[in-house]
């Protein structure tokens, strides 16, 4: 399989201005919506924004846990939803370790960024990358980025928090 890639967010760089999910729902669904992005922005205390995707995880509990084989792994090693055969169950959701899969308010099935880097490109303070776990590492070697998702992963990754 291809090495995995994501989007990753520095929390520190981000500025929290939301275009990344504007885009991502604009891109999609042609309506400026966070709440039908397939990427999420929480902010944790001032000036400590995190941006959420998708990590296309190795072991994907995600797609272990539909009940409806609605969620499979491209040859790129995205996962993605099949829309005909998601019925809105949410076993996905409560599966993904980053709570980074979420269902549409419009149609009730289930979304999750699949690493298309619209958002990227579009990122004004340049916080946003494509990148893999070999590539993070080299570029976050003092695990700056990752431990500060690590300290705030009960907040940022619970399925009780609001948006």
């Amino acid at each position: 399989m291809a090495e995995l890639k994501f989007v990753f967010g520095d929390p520190e760089v981000c500025s929290g201005c939301m275009i990344c999910a504007n885009v991502c729902s604009m891109y999609y669904l042609k309506v400026i919506s966070p709440e039908r992005a397939r990427v999420r922005v929480m902010r944790i205390e001032p000036a400590l924004d995190f941006p959420l995707f998708c990590r296309n995880c190795p072991d994907a509990p995600c797609i272990s846990a539909c009940p409806n084989d609605a969620l499979s792994r491209t040859s790129k090693g995205v996962v993605i939803v099949n829309n005909k055969k998601c019925d809105g169950t949410g076993a996905c959701i409560e599966a993904c370790p980053y709570n980074a899969i979420r269902l549409n308010p419009d149609t009730g099935k289930a979304i999750k960024c699949i690493q298309c880097g619209q958002c990227v490109g579009r990122c004004p303070a340049d916080a946003l990358f494509m990148t893999s776990d070999a590539d993070l590492e080299a570029r976050d070697k003092d695990q700056r980025m990752r431990k500060l998702y690590d300290q705030h992963a009960d907040v940022l990754y619970s399925r009780e928090v609001e948006e």
